[in-house]
């Protein structure tokens, strides 16, 4: 099978040709294992001897055996790391703290995991370095664990984990899509049907993974993928926790007190005290959280250091969405201040609850499927995923008063607009 074109097109050098030698490069092909050398030789049949390295890279590119990202890093002379375990490299998708997650395929043949070979995957990388942190290793090796039993539409399902070479590596099925954070940082805020329609699929996901006995602890728009037909899927179990499992004597590797975990700008109160001490609601405050985000596009407390926001999260009320966003109806607004409510007691009773509050606001709402019983096998049709950067950060220089005043500024920007209309129209 030949592989398709893929990846982002590697910068022009315009007048000079790569430092390397044709030789070179096909002994960089044949070094990285993505061809072998009988089927190299096959694939330059015909071409012209005296053609240049890049000439050279074209034509296997053309011939659909290299990717432009492959072809990039031979012809700069790097070919380690292009294929790991039984996967081919074929180009980045996006890059973490701890791990980096590209598209690859597997191999025609020596695949033990679920997917068929020679289907697109997402793989999620831990570089040897990074594999030295003995935390780092452990987080990671963590997540292959907790993904393994995950098969629902609405969450990222791990298809199969391994080492290779000192390289860690985990695989989930890839599906084209961005993270919420890139859909609202491209876009802007979402209407109210297409937020409610992301987030009552993340609520399912949610409701997936507390029936198994997990708590996601890292729900954020980055964690949050958009398919392209606007349907949504839960995304990393890297800081994920099994509730009464047996803690690591190495409090960071999961937090505690005075080991806290999670995104500041997202995390529930509760866990900015104890990143243990939290259940599924902790995950409802999240999921709150960055629906405020997609609202407004803006969390709910945005500027200040960590220690100000976790402080915020614990004490203060961000400005109502429907502040900064005027367009949003009150009571959906209300559902929004009911997530993000201080006391876990005052949230909803569970995710399966906050999905049926958010079905009569969705686009187009479809009949999910109920999440399985955890003694029941996986489906064998559960949806792929994919996994994308989430861009830059949105940082305003303001705390919660200066959110407010925002927040004001845009009601008396509309209020005047809407007076200048009126005017307009009696003319």
């Amino acid at each position: 099978m030949t592989t398709p074109r893929t990846g982002p097109t590697p910068p022009s050098r315009p007048g000079a040709d790569p430092p390397i030698t044709p030789a070179d490069f096909l002994t960089a092909v044949v070094k990285s294992r993505l061809l072998t050398r009988s089927r190299l030789d096959a694939a330059l049949a015909g071409l012209p001897a005296g053609r240049s390295a890049r000439a050279v890279a074209e034509h296997l590119i053309a011939a659909g055996e290299l990717t432009e990202y492959q072809a990039d890093k031979l012809l700069a002379g790097r070919w380690q790391g292009l294929v790991v375990g039984p996967y081919r490299v074929l180009a980045p998708l996006g890059r973490g703290g701890m791990a980096a997650v590209y598209l690859a395929r597997s191999q025609e043949s020596g695949v033990r995991s679920q997917e068929a070979a020679g289907e697109p995957v997402a793989l999620k990388v831990l570089p040897p370095q990074q594999a030295k942190e003995e935390r780092a290793l452990a987080r990671f090796r963590r997540e292959m664990d907790l993904g393994r039993d995950l098969a629902h539409p609405h969450v990222a399902r791990a298809l199969g984990a391994g080492e290779a070479d000192g390289v860690h590596y985990i695989a989930m099925e890839y599906v084209p899509g961005r993270t919420l954070k890139q859909v609202v940082a491209q876009a802007g805020p979402l209407p109210v049907p297409a937020a409610a329609r992301v987030f009552a699929d993340a609520a399912a996901g949610l409701s997936h993974l507390h029936a198994r006995g997990l708590i996601h602890r890292d729900l954020k728009p980055s964690n949050l993928m958009v398919r392209p037909d606007g349907r949504a899927m839960l995304l990393d179990l890297g800081l994920a926790l099994r509730v009464d499992e047996d803690l690591p004597d190495d409090p960071a590797v999961v937090g505690g007190r005075g080991y806290i975990l999670g995104t500041m700008d997202y995390i529930a109160p509760e866990q900015a005290v104890d990143a243990t001490d939290v259940g599924p609601r902790a995950d409802l405050y999240a999921l709150g959280c960055s629906l405020y985000f997609a609202l407004t596009g803006l969390p709910p407390f945005p500027g200040g250091d960590s220690k100000q926001k976790l402080r915020w999260h614990r004490t203060e009320d961000p400005p109502p969405v429907d502040h900064l966003n005027p367009s949003v109806p009150a009571a959906f607004a209300r559902l929004v201040d009911r997530l993000m409510a201080k006391r876990p007691a005052d949230r909803p009773n569970s995710a399966g609850v906050v999905r049926e509050l958010l079905l009569p606001w969705a686009a187009e709402p479809a009949a999910e499927p109920e999440p399985p019983p955890a003694d029941e096998s996986p489906p064998d049709d559960a949806e792929p995923v994919a996994v994308a950067d989430d861009g830059p950060p949105v940082v305003l220089p303001f705390g919660p008063l200066g959110a407010a005043a925002a927040g004001l500024l845009g009601v008396l920007v509309a209020f005047l607009l809407g007076v200048l209309a009126g005017l307009l129209g009696r003319l």
